[in-house]
């Protein structure tokens, strides 16, 4: 179990909704994510990030688009069955339209009574977030998604400091998100380091 002490650290940004928006699509909603990202071990690679996300979202029956490449290993560090996430996977619930003819798909979804919730995790460049960004309101706009999530890095140059040449121009935290005047509610999560 990761101590008190090793919990990542995490930035909020709320785009049209609030704690308590969250809260009334779920009690614990957030929460759990919170949750999920906080115990998350130091990883130095964002594919190993990638895959503890995976394997804590997919645990809490979050629906997913794909698998993450390479082992998919469990937080012990043990290799688990392929076979057992894929079990009863929801993957329409990632579709970012209904209507339209966007094959684009969030990372993981769950829906709710209220409303469908999306998630997208975001290690990649800026414009893929610009793009998690439309696909939350194309969803938002057909009346399916209560609520957009995105994970990116509050200070990726920080976080993966041992390969700054990696993390130029990639997806980071910053509160830019009003000025391209989404209406759609999201909740801008960055991760930090502890």
């Amino acid at each position: 179990m990761i101590s008190e002490v090793d919990k990542l650290l995490i930035d909020h940004f709320f785009n049209n909704c609030s704690k308590e928006y969250i809260e009334s699509i779920d009690q614990g909603l957030f929460s759990e994510v919170n949750n999920a990202i906080q115990n998350l071990p130091k990883r130095n690679l964002q594919a190993e990030i990638n895959g503890d996300l995976f394997w804590s979202l997919t645990q809490n029956k979050w629906a997913y688009d794909s698998m993450p490449q390479g082992l998919l290993k469990d937080k012990s560090n043990e290799r688990i069955d392929m076979v057992r996430p894929q079990t009863g996977n929801m993957r329409y619930l990632c579709s970012t339209s209904t209507t339209l003819d966007a094959a684009w798909h969030s990372d993981f979804a769950r829906s709710y009574p209220s409303g469908l919730v999306q998630l997208e995790v975001q290690f990649g460049k800026v414009e893929s977030m610009f793009k998690d960004f439309c696909g939350f309101r194309i969803a938002y706009f057909e009346r399916r998604l209560a609520l957009g999530i995105e994970i990116v890095m509050s200070e990726p140059s920080k976080y993966f400091s041992h390969r700054k040449a990696a993390v130029s121009g990639m997806a980071y935290f910053d509160r830019t998100l009003p000025a391209i005047g989404l209406d759609c509610p999201i909740c801008l999560i960055g991760l930090k380091e502890y």
